[in-house]
């Protein structure tokens, strides 16, 4: 899947159900919208992709916290940015003690309005076979439940002890396996093993 080139590297994000690409204007097949910064952007959409799997990392950004998962596509690397806390990430992370990482993944976003609501899912699968998640809530195999606390006078579900779960978990049991991480630097030195990196442009609403 060849992919535009824009400041910062090549970037996915996720819109209205669609893997996204911001592009040029005069793209063909691009779209046209302004985003909520009232700055009219161009993107070319996409029902999936395929590649494989070489780093994961987080980033604070202008934006707050971001995922990004890196994905080689022959010589190409792009890379998925998704809010931390954000359901299709969640879906991948909880797929991925799943995922053969020596293999490419067809990775396919879903969106769809049930009773008014928009419901959100992603779909991982190799060789054919889609995969299942890890956790799940009859085996959540250590992952915590979210908890209901109080916002402004009103009850919200937080999922911060879920997200850490699942950071350590990627820190830990993921990274290591995957061929584009950066290597844990030893102890006492400044740390740089693929999570908080600096570098990469924000994108300017696709969250």
């Amino acid at each position: 899947m060849g992919l535009e080139q824009r400041e910062g590297g090549k970037y996915i994000t996720i819109l209205g159900g669609k893997f996204a690409v911001r592009v040029a204007a005069g793209t063909k097949g691009a779209v046209a919208r302004v985003n909520k910064v009232g700055k009219e952007v161009h993107e070319v959409f996409y029902d999936s992709f395929t590649g494989k799997l070489v780093n994961i990392r987080t980033r604070d950004g202008q934006y707050g916290k971001s995922w990004e998962f890196d994905f080689k596509d022959g010589a190409e690397v792009y890379t998925l940015q998704l809010s931390f806390s954000n359901s299709y990430a969640t879906n991948i992370l909880k797929m991925l003690p799943n995922v053969n990482l020596d293999k490419e993944m067809k990775v396919q976003p879903s969106q769809k309005i049930e009773d008014g609501k928009t419901k959100s899912s992603l779909f991982i699968s190799q060789d054919g076979t889609t995969l299942k998640h890890a956790y799940t809530k009859d085996k959540p195999n250590g992952l915590p439940p979210m908890v209901q606390i109080t916002v402004k006078g009103a009850q919200v579900w937080d999922d911060t002890d879920r997200l850490a779960f699942l950071e350590a978990m990627v820190k830990s049991d993921i990274l290591p396996k995957l061929e584009g991480s950066t290597a844990p630097a030893k102890e006492g030195a400044a740390a740089d093993d693929g999570f908080g990196a600096t570098g990469a442009v924000d994108p300017d609403d696709d969250f």
